[in-house]
């Protein structure tokens, strides 16, 4: 089962019944300090991962501990790198946060052989945004969809490049073995939680 899908049962299984009214227990619990309504529902939707504050307030609502709730699903005990928070696009493909505390956001993506990420944009309407990357391992295919149509780049181990992260875009392992990079999202995105478009509904659609 899946931690997210895991969460919306306990939730429906709660005195509170929905989403709504368990997130009204939050807010007044840990007042500002809660998540937002919009990051809970990518959450339990398994659209977005939790950092381990944001899976603790849960936990303590729910009246569990954290490992209790990560009990029985796909989400694993964090390594010390993952702890300020990661998102799992599939069991090929981990994007880690390296740092929450800067103007742009360091992350980590790695794909196993195989693996692809699902497409991600930031808004498009929204200010320019960008993504560098380095590869330190394997290979890694870019698509990237523009005004022109889709444009697709392969790099390997030692190359750099950066795009417009506004453009649909997404990245496959292109060696035979695992693939690593280094990704730096400029300006910063919320860290709680890494959308793709059609899981967002402050996108347009491309």
């Amino acid at each position: 089962m899946k931690l997210g899908e895991k969460i919306r049962e306990l939730i429906k299984a709660s005195r509170f019944r929905n989403v709504s009214a368990f997130h009204r227990e939050l807010t007044a619990i840990f007042e500002d300090k809660a998540v937002n309504y919009r990051t809970l529902s990518q959450i339990i939707n398994n659209h977005a991962c939790a950092r381990e504050r944001t899976l603790n307030q849960i936990a303590i609502i729910l009246g569990m501990r954290t490992c209790e709730l990560r009990a029985n699903t796909d989400s694993q005990e964090l390594e010390q790198e993952e702890t300020l928070g990661a998102f799992t696009y599939n069991d090929k493909a981990v994007l880690r946060a390296l740092e929450n505390h800067l103007p742009f956001m360091p992350g980590k993506l790695v794909l196993k052989r195989g693996g692809r990420t699902t497409p991600e944009q930031d808004r498009p309407d929204g200010p320019k945004s960008v993504k560098w990357c380095a590869v330190i391992m394997g290979g890694v295919s870019l698509s990237v969809t523009g005004a022109l149509g889709e444009e697709k780049k392969t790099f390997y181990k030692g190359a750099a490049f950066s795009f417009d992260a506004r453009q649909k875009h997404c990245f496959a392992n292109a060696y035979k073995g695992t693939t690593v990079l280094y990704i730096i999202h400029s300006p910063a995105v919320n860290s709680d939680l890494f959308l793709a478009p059609e899981n967002n509904p402050d996108i347009k659609p491309a």
